[in-house]
């Protein structure tokens, strides 16, 4: 495979991947949308179930309170009714009571009869008292029809009262019937409707992972991207690092070059130092000679003419034959090995400039090497006259 049909299958793979994130986000979103949407019709319809039931409660409440008040009303009538009935069926027993009474008395009668034949007195007293009897009973009889007719009345009215009783019942029972049936339907709304919430519950939990998933592709997708831009920073700090290798490996290569001119300069350096070791060398055996005869002259100067100062040191005369010479003085303290003390020294012996200590030779070398005393050779060991060579060059190249 090529490295053109590589880059076009990974172009087309990414592509592919990219279309299925978007769809999928389309998707999530419009399942999101939908969700919402479902959510809020089933919250609604749920709220009108619950209202429903609630309505539907209130009025069953209400119904088992009219149908607990019917029940109290037809036990009240049937404990008056048991009463009447009670009452009829006393009376009934007393009309059979009257009756066998009056089979008795009839027995009776029929018997006096037979002794009124024999006895016309006393048929006429039991006539008498038959008539008695029977207007007694008559008033009993009509006594006794009214309270029957009463009873009756007041029978007919509790089994009207017990009908109406009933059909009330009936009505209460219809009603409950309904009620409970609307409360079934209601409770099978509930109970659809908590499915349906558990659907919607579960759908969350799934949109809740997708949104997850997507958050986790988010995140691999961030990351992806900052590793991409910390390769890029790699391949651009890589390039700056091959540039600088280039550059460094030009430097090491000048260097290389500079040090080998260095050793080279070293090289020659450190024969015209054993060179200059081996002229110092006789020009420290001539000095010595020069000192001996410096001191000599001068104490030879010192007999013949001397100038006392205020303090009562004699006064050397300036080693180019002046005080201070013209111009202007140089800080002498520049040369390394010259402190405060010796540039007195030095002013006392007529020395300002660096010029002049450019300039000494070995007479002038010896005459401060005989005022230095217990420092002799600093000159030598310091290199005051290259040092007062250098200082002079620069001084005066740069203000020139």
């Amino acid at each position: 495979m090529t490295g053109f049909e590589l880059e076009t299958g990974l172009f087309l793979l990414a592509a592919a991947i990219l279309g299925s994130i978007i769809s999928w986000s389309v998707r999530g979103r419009q399942n999101n949308q939908s969700l919402k949407k479902m959510d809020e019709d089933w919250k609604g319809r749920f709220g009108k179930a619950v209202r429903q039931n609630e309505h539907l409660n209130s009025e069953l409440a209400t119904l088992k309170k009219s149908v607990a008040a019917a029940k109290f009303i037809i036990q009240n009538h049937t404990a008056v009714a048991t009463k009447h009935q009670t009452e009829i069926d006393s009376l009934r027993e007393k009309a059979n009571a009257l009756s066998k009474n009056l089979f008795v008395i009839g027995a009776q009668r029929d018997e006096l009869k037979g002794k009124m034949s024999n006895h016309p007195n006393e048929l006429n007293i039991a006539q008498q008292k038959i008539v008695e009897l029977q207007t007694a009973f008559k008033k009993t009889q009509e006594i006794y029809k009214i309270q029957l007719e009463t009873g009756a009345e007041e029978r007919k009215v509790l089994e009207r009262k017990i009908a109406d009783a009933k059909s009330e019942q009936q009505s209460l029972n219809n009603l409950l019937t309904s009620a409970r049936s609307e409360y079934d339907s209601v409770s099978s709304l509930r109970t659809s409707a908590q499915s349906k919430l558990q659907h919607l519950e579960s759908l969350k939990g799934k949109v809740i992972s997708l949104e997850a998933e997507n958050a986790q592709l988010k995140h691999e997708n961030t990351l992806a991207a900052q590793g991409a831009e910390s390769l890029r920073r790699d391949v651009a700090e890589l390039n700056s690092l091959k540039k600088q290798n280039k550059e460094l490996v030009s430097c090491l290569e000048s260097m290389e070059s500079s040090r080998k001119q260095h050793e080279s300069d070293a090289r020659r350096y450190r024969s015209q130092a054993v060179q200059s070791e081996q002229i110092s060398d006789t020009l420290r055996f001539k000095i010595g000679d020069i000192e001996k005869s410096w001191v000599e002259m001068q104490r030879a100067q010192a007999k013949t003419k001397t100038k006392k100062t205020g303090n009562g040191k004699v006064k050397i005369p300036s080693v180019f034959g002046q005080d201070k010479p013209k111009g202007e003085s140089d800080d002498l303290t520049q040369i390394i090995g010259i402190g405060k003390v010796f540039e007195r020294t030095l002013h006392d012996l007529g020395i300002y400039q660096f010029r002049q200590i450019a300039a000494f030779g070995p007479a002038e070398i010896a005459r401060i090497n005989s005022e230095l005393k217990e420092f002799k050779g600093r000159i030598e060991h310091d290199d005051w006259i290259g040092q007062a060579k250098e200082l002079h060059f620069k001084k005066y190249s740069e203000s020139d």
